[in-house]
């Protein structure tokens, strides 16, 4: 028997209705943007850590009786750069409601403006058809892409842009100021 044939007490899918594998495609869409979203909070973390470590060599030469330029310039681009992986990693806490449109009742920032019940009520009657439940998933994929696109991977960019672009121009200052 081939993998997609129906077996012989299995009754056909309905015309018109969802593949069998149609959930397993959205769950393996929204596994991916939640491994997405793990690997760019442990690269903010890395990078915090790196920007800390930097920023607590510079402080020491902060103290000395010349500060130098290449000092100040590191110190600046290593604290930018951990404010940006800060802000990657940071969820938007919101107490307002959301609008409909773009309510998401998977999301913990949306549910939590609700009561329990109202939410429970709600959940129940988007899961009374299939169309309800696909929606439901969709709209959290959809949303949970858009913070990776819009917010994390994109600060986090920013974040080591300019760790990198600090670190590069810290060494150009400084074979200029040792006159190397």
């Amino acid at each position: 028997m081939a993998g997609n044939e129906p077996r012989e007490d299995e009754a056909p899918p309905a015309a018109g209705s969802p593949s069998v594998h149609t959930v397993q495609l959205i769950r393996t869409a929204q596994t991916n943007t939640l491994l997405l979203s793990q690997m760019a909070d442990g690269k903010a973390n890395i990078l915090i850590g790196a920007t800390f470590v930097v920023f607590s060599l510079v402080i020491t030469q902060a103290f000395s009786d010349e500060v130098k330029l290449s000092v100040i310039c590191l110190a600046i681009t290593s604290f930018l750069s951990a404010i940006f992986a800060v802000l990657a990693i940071t969820p938007p806490i919101r107490a307002r409601a959301i609008p409909n449109e773009n309510f998401n009742p998977l999301f913990f920032s949306h549910f939590s403006l609700l009561r329990e019940d109202e939410w429970i009520a709600g959940m129940l009657g988007k899961l009374r058809s299939d169309e309800g439940l696909y929606r439901v998933m969709l709209r959290d994929l959809y949303q949970n892409g858009q913070v990776l696109h819009r917010r994390k991977y994109r600060y986090l960019a920013i974040a080591y842009h300019l760790f990198l672009g600090g670190l590069g121009l810290t060494l150009v200052i400084y074979l200029v100021e040792n006159g190397i």
